[in-house]
This record gives structure tokens, sequence and C-alpha cells, in this order.
């Protein structure tokens, strides 16, 4: 008993606060002075890299927060059934438990209550649970089946992310919510176990469709077909439902999709081609990210933004056809596209965010409407092969980096109303040989041309730019 520490809680029984024994094998005791210990507090026995087994007592009826987290020698715990409440994290990280049985008096599996239990092989779930929460066994990547209670309603954001050797899943009938990236990275999952008669759900040949909101959850990573033709009526591509799918390699959207969620074909490395719904109102973030081979898209004029990240590392993307609704390019939508020659940006177009265009290293030539009102930093950063660009009468600044590491840009035509010129906006452009400066700006950041080392600049008599260059020891002339 001296190893273990106790407090007595308000209506009588015992809280068992801590325990600071070595022991492989403990037993926590029933009581405490005459008091019945009820409670195993938050971080209890967190981080004891000795313990290997414990037997909980049948009085106790709480085990808090992280209570045994990251005991990672634990092999196995009994866990008797008077106990009602599992805290959240509470065996996080027991890499080496092995199996668990959840006594019945237990309604709700907590957040990340068994994540990073990487050697559990066996769950047993009574039918009193009915939910099952975020992360709750999240990278149980030795996890290869578990039977869902028949009571089961929700299974929370990420319930079986990373579980890799789960092989296939049963869903309940009373199960009407899976929250996003449940089974992220469950390579080897294939099949759902799913009742025809499933008021929401369906398992259309491994692919698992939540019918009542028309969205497909996820495609089986190893399915083998090449060629997949997403079924009609299906309105939602969910979060991650094909992400890292390396089969791919043609996808067809039917016009009922309205919506692509964030890295819903992330990292599709074989997909080379993609039809798009003529209905898509919608694509989110990092939705193709790092399909390399993906050669040429064609975006519905039911879209009015390209969102961040879209596009990104798309290094085979030699054809973009933006339709004249788009109005925001947003940060980082095609960074990385290194095989992007040209494109042609419509009238209408307001936004260009931060590195939209960073690093597509073959762009040669880009035509800026005259309706852009903003240019983010880096926008056509390192666009080597760029050589000239035209600005539009609506922008009043050049942000950070803009057009730095340019090295080919020789030609930049400045309207009057441009205001200000920020720092590096030129930076290390060295075959820019000359410059027109409009008598509209009135500030330039002292490196905003840094390393343009042959650089002339026109300027208007009594200008601001005229001051810049006499101060900045730049070659001038009078216009």
């Amino acid at each position: 008993m001296t190893d273990f520490l106790f407090s007595v809680r308000r209506d009588g029984s015992a809280q068992l606060d801590g325990y600071e024994g070595n022991e492989t094998a403990v037993i926590i005791p029933s009581d405490y002075e005459g008091h019945p210990v009820t409670v195993i507090a938050d971080n209890a026995f967190s981080w004891l890299s000795s313990l290997q087994t414990v037997t909980i007592p049948d009085t106790v009826t709480t085990l808090g927060e992280a209570a045994f987290s990251w005991c990672e020698s634990l092999i196995a715990v009994s866990i008797p059934e008077s106990v009602k409440v599992i805290g959240e994290w509470c065996f996080i990280g027991c890499s080496s438990l092995k199996a668990v049985v959840i006594p019945p008096s237990v309604r709700k599996i907590n957040y990340s209550t068994f994540q990073s239990c990487s050697s559990l092989r066996s769950v047993e779930l009574p039918d009193s649970v009915r939910f099952i929460g975020p992360e709750a066994f999240s990278e149980c990547r030795s996890l290869e089946s578990i039977t869902l209670p028949k009571n089961l309603t929700t299974l929370g954001d990420n319930a079986f992310a990373a579980c890799e050797s789960l092989t296939s899943l049963n869903l309940p009938n009373k199960l009407v919510e899976i929250g996003s990236n449940v089974f992220s990275g469950c390579v080897s999952l294939s099949s759902f176990n799913v009742s025809p008669e499933h008021p929401v759900f369906q398992d259309l040949d491994g692919v698992l469709l939540n019918r009542s909101e028309h969205r497909l959850i996820f495609y089986p990573f190893n399915k083998r077909d090449h060629v997949y033709q997403v079924p009609d009526g299906i309105r939602i591509i969910a979060e991650e439902a094909f992400a890292n799918r390396v089969h791919l390699n043609e996808i067809t959207l039917p016009d009922s999709v309205i919506t692509i969620e964030q890295k819903a074909f992330y990292c599709c490395k074989n997909l080379q081609s993609i039809r798009l719904s003529a209905s898509l109102t919608r694509i989110w973030n990092n939705a193709f990210h790092g399909c390399s081979l993906l050669g040429e898209i064609t975006l519905p004029d039911s879209l009015n933004a390209v969102e961040y990240s879209v596009f990104y590392a798309c290094s085979s993307l030699a054809a973009v056809h933006l339709p004249d609704s788009i109005r925001i390019i947003a940060p980082c939508a095609f960074s990385g596209c290194g095989s992007l020659t040209s494109i042609h940006l419509p009238e209408g177009l307001i936004d260009i965010g931060d590195s939209a265009f960073e690093g597509c290293r073959s762009l040669e030539t880009v035509e800026l409407p005259d309706s852009l009102e903003s240019l983010g930093a880096h926008a056509f950063g390192s666009c080597i092969m760029l050589d000239s660009i035209t600005l539009g009468p609506k922008l009043k600044s050049i942000a950070p980096q803009t057009f730095a590491r340019c090295q080919n840009l020789n030609h930049v035509e400045i309207p009057e109303g441009l205001e200000e010129i920020c720092s590096e906006a030129f930076e290390n452009c060295e075959n820019l040989l000359s410059l027109q400066l409009p008598e509209s700006v009135s500030e330039i950041a002292a490196d905003a041309f840094f390393d343009c080392r042959h650089l002339m600049m026109f300027v208007y008599p009594e200008s601001y730019a005229k001051q810049y260059a006499e101060d900045h020891d730049f070659l001038f002339s009078e216009v």
C-alpha cells in the first residue's frame, strides 16, 4: 500500500491519485483505510514504463483521463464490470497492449482512448456502447478485426485512422453518423458488412457510401481498378475518400457532384485524368495535392474560386482551363506545377494569393487581367522561365517576393496607379534590364530590386522613383 497515493472524496469514497512503485504486475487495492476505491485519477499511472499487467478492483467506476497513458510495457489490463467511464487518452500509447474487453456498463469510448496501441489485436465492445469518439482506436496498426456493437450510433473523426491491418468492418443499423477521416490510412480495409436495409450506409463493391447525404466516404486502398466511375447521384466526395490510392489512372465524376472535400484525391500519384462535374460549386483545400501525373484539368463555370493548395505539386500538370467565373486563386493553388507553361487568367479575377504559382518552373507567359486587385507574396516566385508580365490598373501593391528569383524575367509593365513595391519583390531577377516606374509609386522597399544587377530605371522628373534610384545607386533615365 505504501507505493499507492490516495485521497478521500467528498462522497466518502477513495481516489487513487498515483503510484510510486516499479512492480511489473500491479493489483490496485479495493479500499483505502475503509474507503472503497472508486476512481483512478487522471494520469495516475502515466508514463510508468515498468508496468506490464494491472488488475482493477470491482469497486472502481471511473478511469480518469490519461490514467494509463504511455505505459509502453503494459500487456494486459483487467477492467471490471463496475467501470462506467473510461476517460480520454486513458490507454493512449500503450504500445504493448494486445487485448481489451470493455465491460457492459460503458456507453462511450472517449477521444483517443486507445490511440497508438500499436500491438492491440483484439477488442471486445459491449452492446451498451453508443459512441466511439474521435481517434479512439487510431494508429492501432495490429487491429485486424473489431465488431461494432448493435446500438452504436456514432463514429467520431479519425476513429480508426491508420488501422493498417483492419480488413473489414460491420456497420450496425443504428449507426447514423461517420465523422471525417474515420478510415484514413486503413490500407487493408476492403469491405463493409452493411445490411441492405441500412437506413444510411451502403457498401458498393467495397466503396462506402452515405445514401442519405449522397456522399462517397471511402474507396478501398487495395482496389485494383485503374478506371473508376463515381455512381450517379453522389453529391459529395468526402475528405480523403481517394487519398493515396495509387492504382487509379482515370476518374469520372457525374454531374450530380457539387462538392469535393479537402484532400479527396490527395497524392493519387498515378491519376492521369479526371472529368469534373459540370455542377461542381466547390473544390476544397489540397483536393488534388501531389497528383504528380495529372496532365490537364478543366474547371467548370460553376466554380468561383481555386482554393488553397488544390493543385499543389501536380508536377505534370501542363494545361489548366479556368472558367470566366473564377474570382479567387488562393495561396499555393498551383505552386510546384513544374510543367505548366502558360495559363489564361480570366477577366473578373480579383485575387491571386500568396505563392499561388510559386515554383512553376516552366511558366513562360502570364497575362494578368485588368480586374486584378490583389497579388500575394511569392505569387510567381521561382518561375524561372517567366519572361514578361503586365500588371493591371487596379493593383496598388507588389507584395514581398512576388517575382523573386524569376531569373528570365526581362519585361515588366507597371501602369499608373501602383503605389508600393515591397521587400524583395523582384529579388534576383538578373535579366531585368529596364523598368519604367509610374509617378503614382510612393514607396519602394530598400531591397525591392536586390541583386537586379543590370537594371536601369526609367522615372519621371521629381518623382519618388527618381529619388529612390538616386538614393540606391540605380542607373536611371528621365521620361
